[in-house]
């Protein structure tokens, strides 16, 4: 089962990813990666630091297991995982699904695995959720009428995804505190350093925004701009079910950065060229690392 799970898996990826790159304008993303210079290489680092902190928050997630792998072999089998769960209509699910297969080779039993996954998934969204909230309301303090000018749900478009994106949120909490009494008493210690990394993981997401508008000559404040990316992130789940979100994180992108009064059209087509060039690069290494270091190892030991 594992095997057809794998191989189906593969086919969606490869799918996914053809449609994906025919959907993306290689000239411009170049062109602007030229334009952009040795910088670009700074936000491939804003977000490695990004991914790797989200690696040792999963690491923790998995409890007494933790050191049964390396972070750097998890760093792999994570960011695989995300990149399949991009790139296929199945989503975390399918990602998830990936991750479980990856890390059964490493002695941890299937029901920690799953559950180490779902607690690190939960921590992740609750964390967002605090911090989005945290953020917004540190913003709207000196200027409480604001969230009726840049908020209004239908004028902005956020209408639809507030919609969404609840009901996404309330049915991926449900799995996650029925067990959580249980690990709370069980791993208090490391859940804590679980969610100290997972809010780590969100802040340097917003610093690879802050550093894109500082790259177009937009003055921003690292606030303004983490509350831009939690709330492109929320797009993106809204919209989770399409490979690769396209359109969807453009779309999140001019949305938020309008929020913020940012409503330029070239600055918001510019910064999702840029941010779609990162996500090329990553998506890249991802599929890389699964056919030339996992699929070959596979192919090894049936042989």
């Amino acid at each position: 089962m594992k095997k057809g799970l794998t191989i189906f898996l593969t086919v969606c990826i490869l799918v996914s990813l053809f449609f994906f790159l025919q959907a993306t304008d290689l000239k411009v993303v170049i062109s602007l990666i030229q334009k952009t210079g040795y910088k670009f290489f700074l936000l491939l680092l804003i977000t490695f630091i990004a991914y790797f902190f989200g690696t040792i928050s999963w690491q923790f997630s998995l409890g007494e297991y933790s050191r049964s792998v390396s972070t750097g072999r998890l760093f792999l089998i994570r960011h695989v995982g995300e990149t399949a769960g991009m790139l296929n209509p199945a989503s975390v699910i399918g990602g998830d699904a990936l991750k479980a297969i990856m890390l059964s080779k490493y002695n941890i039993p299937e029901r920690k695995i799953v559950w180490s996954m779902l607690f690190s998934r939960g921590i992740m969204i609750i964390s967002q959720v605090l911090l989005l909230g945290l953020t917004a309301l540190i913003l709207l303090l000196p200027n409480p009428s604001s969230p009726d000018k840049l908020f209004n749900g239908k004028q902005s478009g956020l209408y639809p995804l507030l919609l969404v994106s609840w009901k996404a949120i309330r049915v991926k909490f449900a799995g996650v505190l029925e067990e959580l009494p249980v690990m709370l008493r069980e791993n208090r210690r490391m859940l804590m350093y679980a969610c100290f990394f997972a809010l780590l993981h969100w802040v340097f997401g917003g610093l690879e925004f802050y550093f894109i508008l500082k790259f177009l000559g937009v003055k921003v404040s690292i606030l303004h701009a983490l509350l831009v990316d939690l709330g492109v992130v929320l797009f993106r789940a809204a919209g989770a079910f399409i490979p690769g979100q396209l359109g969807i994180e453009e779309y999140g992108n001019k949305i938020m950065l309008l929020a913020i009064g940012l409503p330029a059209e070239e600055i918001w087509v510019t910064a999702s060229i840029l941010r779609r060039a990162r996500q090329l690069f990553w998506i890249a290494f991802g599929v890389a690392v699964y056919f030339l270091l996992f699929k070959r190892r596979e192919t090894s030991a049936m042989n």
